[in-house]
């Protein structure tokens, strides 16, 4: 490499920017095995303390009663200091991308990190998922500072954190990047991949090296072809809009009892010790829908439960995951999300099984598309969740049904017009006047936007767009040429502004 090849690659913008990716990656797969870790012992810990107190060992139900008591205590004290830390951290962590919302990034990595391990370990239905997803973003947010980048990098960076921390929670580098362009952006650059992937990848080396490359799921399923195409394709479809009324039904109850419990004439402490006191006795008597909910999919994998059973598992488990995100304590819906969709899908094959008159011929195969639909349902990201079940799983054998049961699921919660999750708990996180918001600075700021396919944008003339105040719109690149702008220029799609 010659001298002035070594010196362009110095000097050049993006080179730092992918570099600060590489290191966001590797922090954030770190902290994320950390968690993984601290939350797998405190899991243990509690399916043993439980079980003990269940067979009768009433000092250690006095123990977990004060413990929970100090938990509660702990977690009402934080999110209400730093909201930001609360729920799943997706909703603040879109507005830090649109550059609403700001982090005091070391504490509040201190205090999710800590929020979390002690809502999901002690047993609440929140999963890992989206604080993993923050804790990314916080990182990110701290290597931006450390390193005085620009303003404009702030998103790209950001976005690496998000990828990361997904990649890590699950052992799913592309989940993360797809889940990063699907949900937060909508759109594709260059550099924006680069940076996401090389977070993504990053993180999942250091998952691999302290825990190991399984993958999470290992189902033998048999794929059920030999019914016939227009059989499977119909049983699919079916399927996917009952999952579709499910997840509605789910996100509707989750919404209005996060507004109840808000509006319970009651302190905030003694509201949070009424939720530990019912996942105490949730514990006792019904511990399989306890927790995060990872060992109860395995069990439904693997082990047969009787119809009545498996109906008061989802039922339980969706009850008991509506109350357990109504405080807004640190963790998020991916794992209970999956686990819900699991145990619907489970359901649905001993249904076809019983009318059919087979033998446990379904039932994993719809307990896999059962939790890609269900993400779908109530997240709306198909093609997450259809990436994150194959790399969960390791077999392309479900991806067909992955897709068709993922795309009839959107196209029916789309009919409805029922809007994802994140994006009402956004919406709601707005009107938090605790969050710290973001002062934009008056300097001047260059950012490019992508024109895609079906933006009303393509095909308008310059001179006919209103353009934001203070704002300036300097060249159009189209096919790797540089366009400088007049009014009567055509925007198209494809155009980078």
């Amino acid at each position: 490499m010659s001298l002035n090849s070594l010196d362009y690659l110095i000097k050049n913008k993006n080179i730092k920017l992918y570099f600060l990716s590489g290191i966001i990656g590797v922090l954030t797969g770190l902290i994320v095995v950390a968690y993984r870790f601290s939350l797998s012992t405190m899991t243990n810990l509690r399916i043993d303390i439980f079980s003990k107190i269940a067979n009768g060992n009433m000092n250690l139900l006095l123990i977990t009663i004060f413990s929970f008591i100090g938990i509660a205590i702990i977690l009402d004290r934080l999110i209400h200091r730093h909201p930001m830390i609360r729920g799943s951290g997706l909703p603040q962590v879109r507005g830090i991308l649109l550059m609403k919302f700001e982090y005091n990034w070391f504490k509040e990595l201190i205090y999710k990190f800590v929020g979390g391990v002690l809502s999901v370990g002690s047993g609440l239905s929140l999963g890992r998922g989206g604080p993993s997803i923050q804790l990314g973003s916080q990182i990110a947010y701290g290597v931006r500072k450390t390193f005085k980048t620009k303003n404009i990098n702030e998103k790209f960076l950001i976005s690496s954190g998000v990828s990361a921390g997904l990649s890590a929670s699950f052992n799913s580098p592309l989940s993360g990047i797809i889940f990063t362009i699907e949900e937060l952006h909508r759109y594709l650059t260059p550099v924006l991949l680069i940076c996401i992937s090389l977070a993504s990848l990053s993180a999942e080396v250091i998952v691999r090296i302290f825990l190991g490359k399984k993958t999470l799921f290992n189902f033998q399923t048999i794929i059920p072809i030999d019914i016939g195409l227009f059989k499977n394709v119909f049983f699919i479809s079916i399927f996917a809009i009952l999952v579709g009324v499910l997840g509605v039904v789910f996100t509707t109850n989750l919404l209005k009892f996060q507004k109840y419990y808000s509006n319970l004439k009651f302190s905030s402490l003694v509201k949070s010790l009424g939720i530990f006191a019912i996942s105490i006795f949730v514990g006792i008597y019904f511990l399989d829908i306890q927790g995060v909910g990872y060992q109860l999919i395995l069990k439904t994998g693997y082990e047969s439960f009787s119809f009545k059973v498996m109906g008061i598992l989802l039922v339980g488990k969706l009850l008991f995951t509506i109350l357990s995100n109504a405080p807004g304590f640190p963790g998020g819906l991916f794992i209970p999300s999956l686990v819900l969709g699991a145990l619907a899908g489970t359901l649905f094959g001993m249904t076809l099984d019983k009318i059919l008159g087979l033998d446990n011929y379904f039932q994993q195969y719809f307990m896999v598309l059962g939790m890609a639909s269900f993400i779908t349902a109530v997240m709306r990201i198909p093609l997450t969740a259809n990436v994150l079940l194959l790399e969960m799983t390791g077999s392309f054998e479900f991806l067909p049904g992955l897709i068709l049961v993922t795309i009839m699921t959107y196209i029916f919660t789309d009919i409805l017009n029922i809007p994802s999750l994140s994006s009402i708990q956004y919406d709601n996180l707005e009107k938090n006047k605790g969050i710290q918001r973001k002062e934009l600075s008056k300097k001047t700021t260059i950012f490019t936007s992508p024109i895609m396919t079906g933006s009303w944008l393509d095909g308008m003339e310059v001179y006919k767009v209103k353009w934001p105040y203070d704002s300036l719109l300097i060249k159009i690149q189209r096919n790797n040429n540089d366009i400088i702008p007049k009014g009567s220029t055509k925007i198209l799609s494809g155009d980078i502004l």
